[in-house]
């Protein structure tokens, strides 16, 4: 009876495992239908998709709305009631369509459409929708055709839920539902999907009970096991249901014939198991309930005890070790497992999160094999564009090509490397890259860490660029003084000699060439003069700038004649001058040099004529350009923009434009100190120069004036004459030996009384003995003391005292070596013989009118 007992228990759990096996296998079969069906939906609905986008962007749309018998549509995705495809006008009206409406059928079946208005403006992606053609729900795709109107694509959801029941349902007759991501409408249903299409679940029998196993019960109650997959690229649940009864019906019937069988069996073999079952059966099931409890609770760390023949107990023994085995095995997998999707899982963050562009490419191809999130966004690439690429195709053209032998080779880590990249939309950027050599699925790949450096390196130039023209301003000022000096003497003596010759020249022709040549001496002595002003200028140190509040667009008007002039006939001037000028403060004679400048370097770079643009307006700086434009300040300021069609020019010459004695032009041509004076002084006033140009494209140059607050117009006053001298007695201090010779000669001729020092220790001691000194003249930098130093001495005996100062030296670098006291007179050197007189008879002038009476002699 126990063997009896025994084999039943057997047979009934036969039976339940069959059953268990039989759902098992309609839900894996439901599955595997769902994601085939999924999966084919996906695709249709993808191609349904770019379909719409393709005819969107053909290039013969157009002529459909213009002539609707050119319509050539047609859309099938296998069976004729699929869906249709239609051009749709704005007001709903067909242009064409896959399935032209009838003859003397309407055309306006869309004018009503709940999704028009949304369809016209941005793409749309909608289901269930209701087809106003068909009049049976549908999955709507459009596309807008700009200023025309749009693509709108219907696919029946009744014809997609057979198609997927007609090809998946198999055997098993599977139903076939697709619901919303939310499960909340049925899109959808196989079979009867005209009854169930666009219905809410809530108003159906239609429930999953259970998520994990799949059980549910369909639309009408009838009990199923289902598989669920969602649908690529919209988000739809296919559910796949396998009926439950005629599932367990099979195992049923197969469970009744293993009785069967087995009862046969019991009956044949009844005396042979009375026999051994006591000695082999018993045991061995008490093994097999041990062997199955184990695995299916989990616990393989347990020994299987058996009672029983020696090899009965053997063998409980060696499953022992085999589930003790297979129980260190599964743990040591597990652990291995979640390591390695703990890693997966920390690589994938840190290199989708990373802010930076990371490219990954295989090591001997040059293939990219991954690209994140930043990558796609800063190349303007889709993912699976840039996994089509080599990595060298994301250089610029003009940038050296990385071998693949090369790349191999490299050093494991190769940090900085400086390279020129190209976006989608043709920008090209300067970048840093950093790679180092790892694996990826398998394969040895290099790993590109990508840093646009593009705005620092462009700040870099600029900052360069301003310290150069800073120094550049620098050493001009510093030559400046001997510079001078040596055109004071020059100056000096072939004035007076000229003025000497004069009436010689006048009675005898025999002296005319020579005052003629001395003439040309103080002619170049002039020009040469300008030339240092020029330089001054350039290094914003000229120090009687005559500054003026003025209207830059009257200045840009009043030149206006002067500079077509200067153009000629075959360059075009247009100006654009703002409404509302802000008002300026500048030198009016320096401005127009800026202007005279402009337009001559931009004629020249025309030499087949073009167009220069001058144009004027009023802008606000602020913190963001002043720190793209070194030498900016942030505040209010008048634009000057000249811009010109010529030949342009390359990075190379850009960046020396503003350097003094620097020019493109031919010999004898230039000097090189146009820009570099216009580049003094703008800077001088407070303002800010900066060239764009391109070659083949014309340069543009932008000028920053500052605007001013004060709104008066300062005073003219006539140019100042000099007197004759009546024997006032001047202490003249200059070290310089010619120089003070000739300034003496000047003095002595002008009716005054000179007292020559070299040093300051001789003025001192000739300031001593003689008490009857109007005035002193004195250099600013001497060999023993400075000349504020040596006049502030004086005026402890003699307060009152009126000084000029004279100085070579510029007043930015005077400003650091010595202390010129507020409103004192300083002359720069070289000085004309009638600046000196000038200037002393306006001292002496001043100094009698604020105490009066005699004349000191």
């Amino acid at each position: 009876m126990l063997f009896v007992v025994t084999a039943g228990a057997g047979i009934c759990a036969g039976w339940v495992q069959a059953r268990h096996d039989a759902v098992s296998a309609a839900r894996a079969d439901a599955s595997m239908a769902a994601r085939l069906a999924a999966r084919q939906i996906g695709e249709h609905l993808a191609v349904v998709r770019g379909t719409v986008e393709s005819v969107a962007s053909s290039a013969g749309v157009a002529q459909v709305f213009a002539d609707p018998s050119a319509c050539r549509l047609a859309f099938s995705l296998g069976g004729a009631d699929d869906g249709h495809l239609d051009v749709v006008r704005p007001d709903g009206t067909i242009a064409c369509s896959s399935r032209p409406p009838p003859d003397g059928q309407p055309t306006n079946a869309y004018t009503k459409a709940s999704w028009l208005p949304d369809a016209v403006r941005t793409p749309q992606a909608v289901a269930p929708v209701r087809d106003d053609r068909t009049g049976r729900p549908a999955f709507l795709v459009t596309a807008v055709i700009p200023g025309l109107g749009l693509v709108a694509a219907f696919v029946d959801l009744t014809a997609l839920g057979a198609a997927a029941g007609n090809l998946f349902g198999g055997t098993r007759h599977l139903e076939f539902v697709i619901t919303t991501e939310d499960g909340s409408i049925v899109l959808t249903r196989w079979p009867d999907g005209s009854r169930w299409a666009g219905t809410p679940v809530r108003d159906s029998r239609f429930a999953i009970t259970d998520v994990d196993t799949g059980v549910g019960v369909d639309v009408t109650g009838l009990p199923r096991l289902y598989g669920r997959t969602a649908v690529e690229g919209t988000g739809w649940q296919v559910l796949a249901g396998a009926d439950r009864s005629a599932a367990l019906a099979g195992a049923d019937r197969l469970a009744r014939r293993q009785a069967l069988i087995v009862a046969l069996g019991l009956l044949a073999g009844l005396l042979a198991t009375m026999v051994v079952q006591r000695h082999v059966t018993a045991p061995i099931g008490r093994l097999r309930t041990a062997v199955r409890t184990a695995t299916t609770s989990g616990n393989l760390d347990t020994t299987v005890t058996v009672s029983g023949p020696r090899e009965v107990a053997e063998l409980g023994e060696d499953f022992t070790t085999l589930l003790a085995a297979v129980d260190r095995e599964l743990r040591e997998r597990r652990r291995a497992e979640a390591a390695a999707q703990e890693h997966e899982r920390n690589y994938r963050q840190m290199f989708d999160a990373s802010p930076n562009p990371v490219v990954v490419f295989d090591a001997g191809t040059l293939d990219i094999v991954a690209a994140n999130a930043a990558a796609v966004a800063y190349y303007g690439r889709p993912e699976d564009a840039l996994l089509t690429m080599t990595y060298t195709g994301l250089l610029a053209a003009e940038e050296p090509t990385v071998p693949a032998a090369g790349t191999a080779a490299a050093e494991p880590v190769e940090r900085d490397q400086p390279q020129r990249h190209l976006k989608h939309d043709g920008t090209i950027t300067e970048v840093s890259v950093t790679t180092y050599l790892t694996s990826f699925a398998g394969r040895k790949v290099r790993c590109a860490v990508i840093t646009d450096v593009t705005e620092r390196e462009h700040l870099q130039r600029r900052l360069r660029q301003s310290d150069r023209l800073e120094s550049l301003g620098q050493l001009a000022a510093g030559v400046a003084h001997d510079f001078n000096n040596l055109l004071g003497i020059i100056n000096g003596y072939a004035g007076m000699a000229a003025a000497d010759l004069e009436p010689a020249a006048a009675a005898d022709p025999a002296w005319r060439t020579l005052h003629a040549d001395l003439t040309e001496i103080v002619a170049a002595g002039d020009r040469a003069t300008a030339l240092t002003r020029q330089l001054l200028s350039f290094a914003r140190a000229d120090p009687a700038p005559e500054t003026r509040v003025l209207d830059l667009n009257t200045i840009v008007a009043d030149l206006g004649t002067l500079l077509r002039r200067a153009l000629g006939e075959d360059i075009t001037l247009i100006t654009d001058l703002t409404a509302q000028p802000w008002p300026i403060s500048a030198d009016p004679g320096r401005l127009e040099q800026v202007l005279v400048n402009l337009a001559v370097n931009a004629r020249d770079a025309m030499p087949g004529g073009g167009v220069l643009t001058i144009e004027t307006a009023p802008v606000t700086v602020d913190e963001h350009y002043a720190a793209q434009h070194p030498g900016a300040r942030t505040g209010r300021y008048m634009r000057l923009r000249v811009s010109d069609t010529g030949t342009g020019m390359d990075r190379a010459t850009l960046e020396r434009a503003f350097e003094p004695f620097f020019t493109t032009k031919p010999k004898g041509h230039g000097t090189g100190l146009g820009l570099a004076t216009i580049y003094g002084i703008v800077t001088q006033a407070g303002g800010h120069a900066q060239i764009y140009s391109e070659p083949g494209h014309g340069t543009t140059i932008i000028t920053l004036l500052p605007v001013t607050d004060d709104l008066t117009e300062p005073d003219a006053t006539p140019a100042e004459q000099h007197r004759p001298g009546a024997g006032e007695t001047i202490l003249l201090v200059e070290d310089d030996d010619n120089l003070r010779a000739i300034t003496e000669r000047v003095l002595h001729n002008a009716g005054y009384t000179v007292l020559s020092a070299a040093t300051v220790t001789d003025a001192q001691q000739l300031a001593a003995v003689d008490p009857d000194i109007a005035l002193l003249l004195t250099d600013v930098i001497l060999p023993d003391m400075h000349g504020p130093a040596l006049a502030a001495a004086l005026h402890r005996a003699r307060p009152g005292l009126p000084v000029i100062y004279l100085s070579g030296y510029t007043e930015t670098i005077l400003a650091s070596r010595s202390a010129i006291p507020a409103g004192a007179t300083l002359l720069t050197k070289p000085v004309s013989a009638h600046q000196l007189l000038r200037s002393v008879t306006r001292v002496l002038d001043h100094t009698t009118a604020q105490a009066p009476g005699p004349r000191p002699h």
